[in-house]
């Protein structure tokens, strides 16, 4: 039996922005009762119920092929995804009657600066890298072709005679000082950007 709690709560916008991003609305939702049930035991089955209840008579359809507004599947999929993300914990109990598992939710939500942090980190690396790719090669391409995204490298472009291998025209050097400067200025962006969390 699932239990009812007052709503006193509410998301950061900060992480109801980010919510939205993993899973869309019904992260939103899954959030506010992760939020809501910090001093109860709340299963993924109570999480759907609470949800049902809170919607019901709205015009808010998550799954608009079903027949149900919601299912427990949605939620379920919705907090593997905060878990996948280290927003959300579980712990999983085998219920002696039925012998199924009962898995309980709980919420990370104080991590979220520090993962976001990280996230930072990992997009700074990956520009970086690009930018030191794209810094210590020449690329050519066929300004014939249709797919002028396809590039080759120096020693691509030298196997193949500098001949396009779709058209056989001749392969140009191609000028990247315009993707060089972007990634730089993208790369100062990130380091300027300050994540703090503020809550209210």
């Amino acid at each position: 039996m699932r239990m009812r709690h007052n709503r006193i709560k509410e998301l950061n916008p900060f992480l109801q922005s980010f919510l939205y991003i993993i899973g869309g609305d019904i992260a939103i939702h899954v959030g506010e009762e992760l939020l809501n049930s910090e001093s109860e035991d709340i299963t993924d089955e109570d999480i759907t119920e609470n949800i049902k209840d809170r919607i019901n008579g709205t015009e808010v359809d998550f799954e608009p092929e079903d027949s149900e507004t919601l299912k427990l599947n949605t939620v379920r999929k919705t907090l593997y995804k905060l878990y996948s993300e280290k927003l959300a914990q579980f712990r999983r109990i085998r219920d002696k009657s039925t012998g199924w598992f009962i898995y309980y939710w709980w919420h990370e939500f104080d991590l979220l600066e520090e993962i976001l942090l990280e996230k930072k980190k990992l997009v700074d690396s990956k520009m970086r890298d690009r930018l030191r790719f794209e810094q210590n090669n020449y690329f050519f391409i066929c300004k014939n072709c249709q797919n002028t995204n396809i590039k080759y490298n120096f020693d691509d472009a030298f196997e193949l005679n500098f001949r396009c291998p779709d058209c056989g025209n001749h392969l140009e050097a191609q000028d990247n000082h315009k993707i060089i400067e972007f990634l730089k200025n993208k790369i100062a962006l990130n380091q300027k950007t300050k994540i703090t969390i503020n809550e209210k």
